[in-house]
Protein backbone atom coordinates (compact mmCIF):
# COMPACT_ATOMS: atom_id res chain seq x y z
CA UNK A 1 0.00 0.00 0.00
CA UNK A 2 1.20 3.31 -0.89
CA UNK A 3 1.47 5.94 1.47
CA UNK A 4 -1.08 8.62 0.75
CA UNK A 5 -0.18 12.77 -0.03
CA UNK A 6 -2.35 15.40 -0.76
CA UNK A 7 -2.19 18.51 -2.81
CA UNK A 8 -4.69 21.15 -3.13
CA UNK A 9 -5.55 22.17 -6.53
CA UNK A 10 -6.02 26.15 -7.19
CA UNK A 11 -2.87 27.85 -7.08
CA UNK A 12 -0.53 24.29 -6.56
CA UNK A 13 -1.56 22.17 -9.38
CA UNK A 14 -3.55 24.52 -12.14
CA UNK A 15 -2.22 28.18 -12.32
CA UNK A 16 -5.29 29.53 -11.75
CA UNK A 17 -3.21 32.53 -9.62
CA UNK A 18 -2.34 33.97 -13.03
CA UNK A 19 -5.95 33.87 -14.20
CA UNK A 20 -7.03 35.74 -11.17
CA UNK A 21 -4.41 38.28 -11.41
CA UNK A 22 -5.67 38.90 -14.74
CA UNK A 23 -9.25 39.75 -13.97
CA UNK A 24 -8.39 41.85 -10.58
CA UNK A 25 -5.63 43.68 -13.19
CA UNK A 26 -8.71 44.20 -15.52
CA UNK A 27 -10.85 45.24 -12.57
CA UNK A 28 -8.20 47.61 -11.44
CA UNK A 29 -7.35 45.60 -8.10
CA UNK A 30 -3.73 45.14 -7.35
CA UNK A 31 -2.88 41.98 -5.10
CA UNK A 32 0.13 40.35 -4.95
CA UNK A 33 -1.23 37.04 -3.84
CA UNK A 34 -4.54 35.63 -4.40
CA UNK A 35 -5.12 33.06 -2.32
CA UNK A 36 -8.55 33.61 -0.41
CA UNK A 37 -7.11 34.26 2.88
CA UNK A 38 -4.48 37.13 1.37
CA UNK A 39 -7.84 38.58 -1.10
CA UNK A 40 -10.23 39.33 1.73
CA UNK A 41 -7.38 40.40 4.27
CA UNK A 42 -5.91 42.76 1.86
CA UNK A 43 -8.93 44.47 0.26
CA UNK A 44 -10.73 44.97 4.03
CA UNK A 45 -8.08 46.84 4.46
CA UNK A 46 -9.65 49.86 1.98
CA UNK A 47 -13.39 48.60 1.89
CA UNK A 48 -16.49 46.62 3.79
CA UNK A 49 -16.24 42.64 4.10
CA UNK A 50 -19.80 42.72 1.98
CA UNK A 51 -17.98 44.41 -1.13
CA UNK A 52 -14.94 41.99 -0.87
CA UNK A 53 -17.22 39.15 -0.68
CA UNK A 54 -19.07 40.80 -4.15
CA UNK A 55 -15.77 41.32 -5.89
CA UNK A 56 -14.62 37.44 -4.39
CA UNK A 57 -17.71 35.83 -5.58
CA UNK A 58 -17.74 37.89 -9.36
CA UNK A 59 -13.85 36.76 -9.78
CA UNK A 60 -14.64 33.36 -8.84
CA UNK A 61 -17.63 32.96 -11.13
CA UNK A 62 -15.02 33.81 -13.89
CA UNK A 63 -12.28 31.99 -13.41
CA UNK A 64 -13.94 29.00 -11.82
CA UNK A 65 -16.23 28.05 -15.18
CA UNK A 66 -14.98 24.98 -17.31
CA UNK A 67 -13.97 27.01 -20.14
CA UNK A 68 -11.35 29.34 -17.95
CA UNK A 69 -10.09 26.16 -16.12
CA UNK A 70 -9.48 24.20 -19.57
CA UNK A 71 -7.60 27.37 -21.19
CA UNK A 72 -5.23 27.15 -17.45
CA UNK A 73 -2.02 26.35 -17.53
CA UNK A 74 -0.31 23.73 -15.31
CA UNK A 75 1.90 25.20 -12.90
CA UNK A 76 5.58 24.89 -14.18
CA UNK A 77 6.49 21.24 -13.40
CA UNK A 78 3.56 19.94 -11.45
CA UNK A 79 2.39 17.55 -14.45
CA UNK A 80 5.87 15.98 -14.66
CA UNK A 81 6.11 15.97 -10.40
CA UNK A 82 2.62 14.25 -10.49
CA UNK A 83 3.50 11.98 -12.88
CA UNK A 84 6.65 10.91 -11.31
CA UNK A 85 5.18 11.21 -8.06
CA UNK A 86 2.23 9.06 -8.44
CA UNK A 87 4.89 5.94 -9.01
CA UNK A 88 5.54 6.25 -5.46
CA UNK A 89 2.57 7.82 -3.49
CA UNK A 90 -1.60 7.69 -3.88
CA UNK A 91 -2.31 11.46 -4.60
CA UNK A 92 -5.28 12.95 -3.52
CA UNK A 93 -6.85 16.60 -4.23
CA UNK A 94 -8.25 18.09 -1.79
CA UNK A 95 -9.74 21.27 -3.08
CA UNK A 96 -12.27 23.79 -1.91
CA UNK A 97 -14.54 23.73 -5.12
CA UNK A 98 -17.99 22.23 -4.71
CA UNK A 99 -18.69 18.64 -6.43
CA UNK A 100 -20.12 20.44 -9.41
CA UNK A 101 -16.80 22.59 -10.07
CA UNK A 102 -14.59 19.02 -9.46
CA UNK A 103 -16.12 17.59 -12.91
CA UNK A 104 -14.21 20.42 -14.25
CA UNK A 105 -10.71 19.46 -12.50
CA UNK A 106 -11.76 15.96 -13.54
CA UNK A 107 -11.91 17.27 -17.24
CA UNK A 108 -8.52 19.54 -16.83
CA UNK A 109 -6.76 16.22 -15.34
CA UNK A 110 -8.26 14.17 -18.21
CA UNK A 111 -6.43 17.17 -20.63
CA UNK A 112 -3.10 17.25 -19.28
CA UNK A 113 -3.50 13.70 -19.25
CA UNK A 114 -3.04 13.22 -15.05
CA UNK A 115 -6.56 11.44 -14.56
CA UNK A 116 -4.88 8.23 -14.18
CA UNK A 117 -2.42 9.43 -11.51
CA UNK A 118 -4.62 10.98 -8.82
CA UNK A 119 -6.01 8.78 -6.54
CA UNK A 120 -9.06 10.71 -5.34
CA UNK A 121 -10.50 13.97 -5.32
CA UNK A 122 -12.28 15.29 -2.12
CA UNK A 123 -13.89 18.54 -2.01
CA UNK A 124 -13.41 20.56 1.19
CA UNK A 125 -15.80 23.10 0.89
CA UNK A 126 -17.57 21.57 4.15
CA UNK A 127 -14.73 20.35 6.09
CA UNK A 128 -11.11 21.46 7.03
CA UNK A 129 -8.72 19.82 4.79
CA UNK A 130 -6.60 18.82 7.60
CA UNK A 131 -10.01 16.79 9.11
CA UNK A 132 -9.92 15.09 5.79
CA UNK A 133 -6.18 14.36 5.93
CA UNK A 134 -6.68 12.94 9.20
CA UNK A 135 -10.22 10.88 8.47
CA UNK A 136 -8.30 9.40 4.55
CA UNK A 137 -4.93 8.91 6.53
CA UNK A 138 -3.50 11.28 4.71
CA UNK A 139 -0.30 12.88 6.60
CA UNK A 140 1.44 15.44 3.84
CA UNK A 141 -0.37 18.39 2.61
CA UNK A 142 0.07 21.25 0.26
CA UNK A 143 -1.83 24.55 -0.02
CA UNK A 144 -1.19 27.78 -1.00
CA UNK A 145 -3.68 29.00 1.30
CA UNK A 146 -2.10 29.54 4.87
CA UNK A 147 -4.93 29.22 6.32
CA UNK A 148 -5.64 25.71 5.79
CA UNK A 149 -1.87 24.43 7.07
CA UNK A 150 -2.05 26.67 10.19
CA UNK A 151 -3.63 24.17 12.96
CA UNK A 152 -1.57 21.18 13.40
CA UNK A 153 -3.41 18.38 13.00
CA UNK A 154 -0.90 16.58 10.44
CA UNK A 155 2.52 16.55 10.75
CA UNK A 156 3.68 17.78 6.86
CA UNK A 157 2.13 21.02 6.32
CA UNK A 158 3.87 22.73 2.90
CA UNK A 159 2.54 26.52 2.21
CA UNK A 160 3.32 26.82 -2.11
CA UNK A 161 4.71 30.06 -3.30
CA UNK A 162 4.07 31.74 -0.61
CA UNK A 163 5.11 35.77 -0.73
CA UNK A 164 5.02 36.30 2.80
CA UNK A 165 7.40 34.55 5.42
CA UNK A 166 5.23 32.73 7.65
CA UNK A 167 5.26 32.37 11.44
CA UNK A 168 5.04 28.54 12.03
CA UNK A 169 8.51 26.65 11.69
CA UNK A 170 6.05 23.53 11.57
CA UNK A 171 5.42 24.50 8.32
CA UNK A 172 7.49 24.18 5.10
CA UNK A 173 7.61 27.04 2.59
CA UNK A 174 8.24 25.86 -1.17
CA UNK A 175 7.84 28.22 -4.57
CA UNK A 176 8.15 24.87 -6.96
CA UNK A 177 7.29 21.55 -7.52
CA UNK A 178 11.09 20.24 -7.52
CA UNK A 179 11.32 21.73 -3.72
CA UNK A 180 8.21 19.54 -3.08
CA UNK A 181 9.89 16.32 -4.82
CA UNK A 182 12.80 17.26 -2.56
CA UNK A 183 10.50 17.29 0.98
CA UNK A 184 8.92 14.05 -0.33
CA UNK A 185 11.95 12.38 -0.78
CA UNK A 186 12.41 12.85 2.97
CA UNK A 187 8.99 12.60 4.57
Amino acid sequence: MKTKIAFDFDGVIANTTKKKQEWLKINNINLRNTDKTSFYKELQKNMPKEKVDQIYKEMSHHIFTEENLLETEAIEGAIKSIKKLSNIYDIYIITARTEPLILHVKKWLEKNHLQEDITKIISSSWEEKQNICIENNINFLCDDDIKHLEKHKIENRVLFSSVDNIKDSNIREVNSWNEIENILKIV
